[in-house]
């Protein structure tokens, strides 16, 4: 049975386009919560990239994400899903 996960959709700052990505997993740390995605046209792919973002702010309507601009923030956030998952092969770049 395939495992469903949930969808979100980011609207592109450059663009009014929308992108279907999926949630992989999440972490709450330090009272932040993280988010692990991937694109939804690439998730079957082994070798396709996720990405890890950050809850900026949020309200009834809308969550806004960030990517992590703190290099011993994405590391450490990047230990916290290793210790949730090793399905997971993190290069971070």
């Amino acid at each position: 049975m395939e495992e469903e996960f949930e969808s979100i959709y980011f609207k592109m700052e450059d663009s009014e386009e929308k992108v279907e990505f999926i949630i992989l997993d999440y972490v709450v740390w330090n009272e932040q919560t993280y988010i692990l995605v991937i694109e939804k046209d690439v998730v079957e792919d082994d070798e396709a990239d996720a990405i890890i973002l950050k809850e900026k702010e949020s309200n009834a309507d809308d969550v806004i994400y960030e990517t992590i601009e703190d290099e011993n923030e994405l590391y450490q956030v990047v230990e916290k899903f290793r210790e949730r998952s090793d399905e997971y092969d993190f290069d971070v770049e």
